[in-house]
């Protein structure tokens, strides 16, 4: 199971989570997610590149889990191997119920 620890260079945005193999190099994601000082407990999915994939591509979506709860959802590419990302390039909006605000992020991150 392939741990991805990543960081934004300005150390705003940090991404820590488990890629599961469900088959081989695809499968589930879980971990947090934090932006601007939020931690976000977050899941989804991914798929790696090769074959018709010219890319390793994920999906992630959670919540900080406290009220009034703010919500995440991302989507980016990853590069390197499943083991050790060396890059991923993410996007990312975050909702608050507490304020209505929207917050969004796209940038790379880095291991860290």
């Amino acid at each position: 199971m392939p741990l991805w620890n990543l960081v934004s260079p300005h150390h705003t945005v940090a991404l820590n989570v488990v890629a599961n193999d469900q088959e081989p190099n695809d499968g589930a994601m879980t971990g947090t997610l934090t932006h601007e000082g939020a931690v976000y407990q977050v899941s989804g999915s991914w798929a790696a590149s090769g074959g018709e994939r010219k890319a390793t591509a994920f999906a992630l979506a959670g919540s900080t889990q406290v009220d009034p709860a703010t919500f995440v959802a991302a989507t980016g590419t990853m590069t390197g191997p499943s083991t050790a990302p060396i890059r991923v390039d993410i996007q990312l909006d975050a909702s608050s119920s507490g304020d209505g605000t929207i917050q969004n992020y796209k940038g790379s991150l880095f291991p860290g």
